[in-house]
Parts: C-alpha cells; sequence; structure tokens
C-alpha cells in the first residue's frame, strides 16, 4: 500500500485555497469597480447640472429665476380620463406637490388637454397630458403626451434637483423622445453695450467649456448659440451642434437687461 505524502496533501490544499482567495479576491474588485464607475456617472450627471447654474450666478445678476420643461410621447392607444388624471396626480406626487383642486379639462375636436395648474409664493407648476388624433400608416391613432413645467422665482439652486427627480419619473413611465429643457434668467441694471453682451455670452460659453456656433446681434435682441460636450442632448440647426441658448435683451421701461440661459435652446410653448 503506497504511503500517504501529506506533505503533498498540505501543498495542494494551500494550492486551492489561495487560488480560490485569488478568485474571491478579483471577483470583489470587479464589484467595486462597478460601484465606482456607476457612481462615477451619476456624479457627472449630477455635476453637469451644478456646472450650469454655477455658471449663471458669475453673470452677477438680480432676481434671479430657474425654470424646467419636459416633454415627451406617453403612448399611442386609449387613455380613460381617470388614466389621465393619475398620470398628472402620480407626476405632482413626485414633485411633493398636493393636489389641491379639480383638474382641469378642454377638449376641442380630435384633441384634449388634461391640466393642472398651480401657483405658490415662489413657484409656479403646470403639469399636463395632450392626446392628438392623427393619421398613422392608413389608421387614425390617438397620440399622448406629456407635459411639466417648473418655475421657481428668486432662486436658481432648487431646479437642479426637480431635474434629476422628473427625470427619473418619466423614464419609469418609459415615454418616448424626451425632451428637456432647462432655463435660467436674470437682470442687470442699465442698457448693455453690444461688447458688454459678448462677454456675457462668451462668459457662460467659456464656464460650459464650450465653443459659439452661431451669434445674433439685432440691437435690442442679442442671441448666442453655442455648443458644449458636457451636455448629452443636442439640436442641429445648419449643420451646427446646439445645445446652449443665450438671449440678453433691454427693457426700457425698467432699464434692465434680461439674460437669458437655455439647454439646449428655448422651446416654444404648447
Amino acid at each position: 500500500m503506497k504511503s500517504i505524502d501529506w506533505n503533498e496533501v498540505a501543498r495542494s490544499f494551500k494550492n486551492t485555497l489561495s487560488l480560490r482567495r485569488t478568485k474571491i479576491t478579483l471577483y470583489m474588485a470587479m464589484v467595486l469597480w462597478v460601484a465606482v464607475a456607476t457612481q462615477m456617472i451619476v456624479n457627472r450627471v449630477f455635476q453637469e447640472d451644478i456646472k450650469i447654474t454655477e455658471a449663471f450666478v458669475k453673470t452677477n445678476t438680480d432676481e434671479m429665476q430657474s425654470s424646467i420643461e419636459i416633454a415627451a410621447e406617453y403612448s399611442s392607444g386609449d387613455l380613460s380620463a381617470e388614466d389621465k388624471k393619475t398620470l398628472i396626480c402620480d407626476l405632482a406626487a413626485k414633485m411633493g406637490l398636493t393636489i389641491d383642486k379639480d383638474i382641469s379639462v378642454w377638449e376641442e375636436g380630435d384633441r384634449s388637454e388634461f391640466y393642472y395648474y398651480k401657483r405658490a409664493k415662489k413657484a409656479t407648476t403646470e403639469i399636463k397630458v395632450i392626446s392628438v388624433g392623427q393619421e398613422e400608416d392608413d389608421l387614425w391613432v390617438m397620440k399622448h403626451y406629456i407635459i411639466v413645467r417648473l418655475s421657481i422665482q428668486e432662486g436658481i439652486a432648487g431646479i437642479d434637483k426637480y431635474k434629476s427627480v422628473l427625470e427619473k419619473a418619466f423614464d419609469k413611465l418609459k415615454v418616448k423622445d424626451m425632451q428637456v429643457t432647462l432655463k435660467y434668467e436674470g437682470n442687470q441694471e442699465g442698457d448693455l453695450t453690444s461688447e458688454q453682451k459678448h462677454e456675457v455670452a462668451q462668459l457662460l460659453v467659456d464656464e460650459l467649456q464650450g465653443e459659439i456656433a452661431l451669434e445674433y446681434d439685432e440691437g435690442d435682441m442679442y442671441t448666442v448659440y453655442a455648443y458644449t460636450g458636457m451636455l448629452k442632448e443636442y439640436v442641429t440647426s445648419m449643420d451646427n451642434k446646439i445645445n446652449i441658448q443665450i438671449a440678453i435683451s433691454y427693457n426700457e421701461i425698467t432699464n434692465k437687461t434680461r439674460i437669458t440661459l437655455a439647454t439646449p435652446i428655448l422651446s416654444d410653448n404648447w
């Protein structure tokens, strides 16, 4: 009978433990790297929003206010009145808003709007569900859209939080073609010269690590369109990528110059 080499058994056992320990270490390292990478992505997205706010603060404007508008296609097909009201109530709850009156309804032909509007001391909120009938592939279908607008007076810092909350809420609804518009506004005393307007615009573009694509000076309205790689969304105009719009206008009655920064561009009302 062959004798057992206990030294060999010990070495084999030790090697097995060492291999298992190595696998566990590598696994833990991979998990940690995934966690770190995820956090870096989250931080980067959040910091992008903070960076826009910080950039606008440097314009040294008074009476600052900010707003956000999110619009997206929700679904096609049947959506009852109760479904629309529930959508509005759920979005309001996500924003910490209490529905304290009836949701309004407007209908005309193949278009309807369910909407809730609330004005508080320093904020206004509007939530809409718009339904439009249209022909698609020789079939008549109903398209449904959700629009949320929030405007904060006397401050711009809080808009970053609401942007994050609303984007997550819209993502959970599995909407299509979501469009997010941020807008910051403030006033400076007096009428700025063309050179001063350009300096303000250049400051904002530089702070956002962008480059000016188009610039228009029409006297009473000065407009700049620019692009920055910091922001993932953009539109294309005349073969130029654009995700920053700056508008500067003078009001003779108040003797104040209004400075507006929007990303990606100022949106039209629905």
